[in-house]
């Protein structure tokens, strides 16, 4: 797996409340861990010391329990609450003052536990060597995140708002957009039952 990806940052957007679920999903149990550490391990192989992740509901209790290494960088996003659009253009302003000389952002969710290094990594030599400016995941509805976006969106990211996402970039700019197949690895937790099948898988 190519260990040094050019300036490549991961965002990972861990700052929901988790209301379905009744519970922080972040620090759920997932393979001798939590899912939030899960998917900061996976995008710590990938892309080493250039991990950024927004926390905002219950941020305290989640980063007291995350044994995340000191290269992941945390960030407080107060306006959480007004989705995850928000978080995404409160992570890219982080990043593009902390980290000036990144050339894309790749946009990952805590909450995709079955979402790995491996497939991260396929992501990241598809951006490299594809010529697009957007890297997506492949969805039955449309392409969406992870994603990989390139400079040129930046300014695009950094103006969402509320809670619609990256998905209206990827839409706006099919053009340049090339979507993966993540061969099932895209369900997602929202509720304690979805939890549970995944765990039982």
């Amino acid at each position: 797996m190519g260990k040094t990806v050019g300036n490549i940052t991961v965002l990972i957007l861990a700052a929901g409340a988790s209301t379905r679920m009744g519970t922080p999903k972040q620090l759920l149990p997932w393979n001798g861990t939590n899912l939030l550490d899960n998917a900061i391990k996976n995008a710590s192989e990938v892309c080493p010391e250039r991990v950024v992740v927004v926390l905002g509901a219950n941020a305290d209790k989640i980063k007291e329990k995350c044994s995340s290494s000191a290269d992941v960088r945390f960030v407080f996003h107060k306006n959480w609450d007004l989705g995850l659009g928000s978080s995404i253009a409160y992570g890219v302003d982080f990043i593009q003052n902390s980290l000036p000389n990144t050339k894309a952002i790749l946009i990952l969710l805590c909450d995709q536990p079955l979402i790995d290094s491996k497939y991260l990594d396929q992501k990241i030599q598809t951006y490299k060597n594809s010529g697009k400016g957007i890297v997506a995941t492949e969805y039955e509805k449309g392409a969406g995140v992870p994603a990989i976006f390139g400079k040129s969106y930046f300014s695009n990211l950094a103006q969402l708002n509320k809670d619609v996402g990256a998905k209206e970039i990827i839409r706006k700019f099919k053009n340049d957009t090339l979507s993966l197949n993540p061969s099932g690895k895209t369900l997602d937790i929202d509720t304690l039952e979805d939890y549970q099948k995944l765990t039982k898988m």
